[in-house]
């Protein structure tokens, strides 16, 4: 991708990103904010209802007390219940009137019976239920009655779900007494029918979705809104029991409590009668008012990501102007155009690069000048070398003709040395290969050997054990014969008697190992440790081989960590050096590890 591009994709990222979640953020605030006054508001309206139900409650407990202190009323449950059928039917008539003006007053949808001891009973609904009509004091409201001493007591009808016909939900009772004997006379119902419920919290907001229950104290429905199926029957979802715990107040349920969506169940709790009036509405009704500020949010966002846009395409041009200029050079300059100049303008990191780019190229045109002055140098100076070549060859000529004097004069030693001289001469200026064969390496170290005997005659034995089946495998040139060198030098020459050389080699597992030994003058603790760290410099002036260190640093570079090599010395007791790597075989010109070796 282009720089031009990134910067933009940058710029809008950089922009855009702040920019959305403020967005998110402050329209996720406003419909909290929203949700919460909209809750606290239905709140507000079920408290409101809950005083119109108790002013209801009121009006019932003071018809009750109307019906209670009414001297007919007393007069006519207080005469024997075995008097004559015409002023029994004399009585009805006195009674019903009676109840029928306390129903004149106001539009209730309620039934009032008066369940007299003396077996009379008097009505203003159509039937008398059977449950009244024989009544147990043990029983439902008029046990609680019976409890009250005279007091109002009310009790919730408890069903199965009904359908269509809902009836009674809540029924007034209290047991009626003679004022002046206070005597047992009977007990009082008055019967509410759920409509007469229902018309006094539909006031309370109903929102499409939302639901509106009126409990009781154990979370029985005694009327709800829209839907009646529930009345009569204990409230069955997950948050009743927080309702019933609280007392008033609002809070959230997830979407797998209610349905697929997320409500909000509003609750408030009658202090006179302890019933609770629920209103459950579905969130995305109430933050509905909020879609408002939700597109304008959008709005303002998607103007500002086209501003934004607008700013990082300028930008990111007037950025990336001079870089286009500079690549442009540069194409030309791979094109072999070299007579090209950077105009930078300014001094900011853009301008010092063009600056540099302007000195690197006459830097390079000055390089260019010098390589192909050198090139004719050079091509001189090979044509001075070819003519003055020495050629090897004549050394070789040189070595061969000492060698036959020696054997005409019959001085065999002599001939012997040339002879190693000369194959060392040729194994060590060879170039064709780094990596040899075990016995070539092998035969080089004793033509070698052949030549340090001639110097130092009997100072030392040596003894080559190599085992046959290694002779073909690959070792790095002169790799031991620094060794070897350091093992006569540094370790047999500094003996005072006669000393051993032992060199050995053998397959171990899938790995080469070599070992040079001597049991000459040895080294000390601290040189040892040194050498082994190499840490070691030697000032010695006279010193040959190539040392223990580049040893150590050839095997780093071919085997890269896959090597051993230990050095081993005491004062006195000679000095062992151990070298152990993979086996190599060679193969269309590379060396690798040998498969049959594990």
């Amino acid at each position: 991708m282009e720089l031009k591009k990134r910067l933009i994709l940058l710029f809008l990222v950089v922009a855009v990103t702040p920019l959305a979640l403020l967005g998110a953020f402050s329209y996720y605030k406003s419909a909290e904010a929203i949700l919460d006054q909209v809750c606290r508001s239905i709140l507000e309206n079920l408290s409101q209802v809950n005083h119109s139900i108790n002013y209801f409650v009121k009006d019932i407990e003071q018809l009750s007390m109307y019906i209670y202190s009414n001297e007919d009323i007393q007069q006519v449950l207080s005469k024997p219940g075995d008097r004559s059928l015409a002023e029994k039917h004399s009585d009805r008539k006195q009674i019903n009137a009676i109840l029928e003006s306390f129903l004149g007053f106001k539009n209730w949808e309620i039934s009032i019976y008066l369940l007299g001891e003396n077996g009379d009973r008097y009505f203003t609904g159509e039937l008398l239920p059977n449950s009244y009509r024989d009544y147990n004091v043990h029983w439902g409201l008029f046990r609680k009655a019976d409890l009250a001493n005279g007091n109002v007591v009310w009790d919730t009808h408890y069903a199965m779900k009904k359908m269509d016909d809902f009836g009674v939900v809540l029924s007034s009772g209290r047991m009626l007494k003679n004022i002046e004997t206070n005597q047992p006379l009977g007990f009082l119902v008055i019967d509410i029918m759920e409509p007469a419920l229902a018309d006094k919290y539909n006031k309370a907001q109903l929102y499409p979705g939302g639901e509106v229950f009126l409990l009781d104290r154990n979370g029985y429905v005694v009327s709800s809104l829209p839907s009646k199926h529930q009345v009569g029957t204990k409230l069955d979802q997950p948050y009743i029991d927080q309702v019933l715990e609280g007392k008033k107040g609002f809070f959230r349920i997830p979407p797998g409590e209610r349905g697929g969506s997320s409500a909000m169940v509003t609750f408030d709790t009658s202090e006179m009668t302890g019933f609770k009036l629920v209103n459950v509405v579905p969130v995305s009704a109430l933050t509905k008012e909020g879609s408002s500020i939700r597109n304008l949010t959008l709005i303002i966002i998607a103007i500002c990501i086209l501003f934004a846009f607008w700013l990082a395409y300028f930008l990111s041009n007037n950025v990336t102007r001079p870089l286009r200029k500079l690549r442009f050079l540069m194409r030309l300059v791979e094109e072999g155009n070299m007579n090209v100049t950077f105009a930078a303008g300014s001094n900011d990191e853009i301008g010092q690069l063009g600056r540099s780019f302007n000195k690197m190229l006459a830097h390079i045109k000055q390089l260019i000048n010098e390589v192909y002055e050198k090139q004719l140098k050079l091509r001189e100076a090979e044509l001075k070398a070819i003519q003055a070549q020495f050629n090897p060859h004549f050394l070789y000529n040189a070595l061969d003709s000492i060698n036959w004097m020696a054997r005409i004069h019959k001085v065999h030693d002599i001939s012997k040395t040339v002879v190693s001289l000369g194959e060392l001469l040729r194994f060590s200026i060879r170039k064709d290969h780094e990596i040899i064969e075990v016995r070539e390496d092998i035969q080089q170290i004793k033509n070698y050997l052949v030549i340090q005997n001639m110097r130092y005659r009997d100072k030392f034995d040596v003894r080559i054990e190599i085992e046959p089946e290694i002779e073909g495998c690959y070792t790095l040139k002169l790799l031991l014969q620094p060794i070897v060198e350091n093992a006569i030098t540094h370790g047999l020459e500094m003996k005072e008697d006669k000393g051993s050389l032992v060199i050995t080699g053998k397959k171990n597992g899938g790995r080469l190992r070599f070992t040079v030994e001597d049991d000459g003058v040895g080294m000390s603790a601290d040189l040892v440790q040194a050498m082994r760290e190499n840490r070691y410099r030697s000032s010695a002036s006279d010193k040959t081989g190539i040392g223990l260190s580049n040893v150590r640093r050839r095997l780093e570079l071919y085997f890269s960590g896959n090597y051993e090599m230990e050095l081993d010395s005491r004062p006195g007791q000679g000095t062992r050096v151990r070298i152990e790597f993979p086996i190599l075989t060679e193969r269309e010109g590379r060396y690798v590890h040998d498969p049959d070796s594990g």
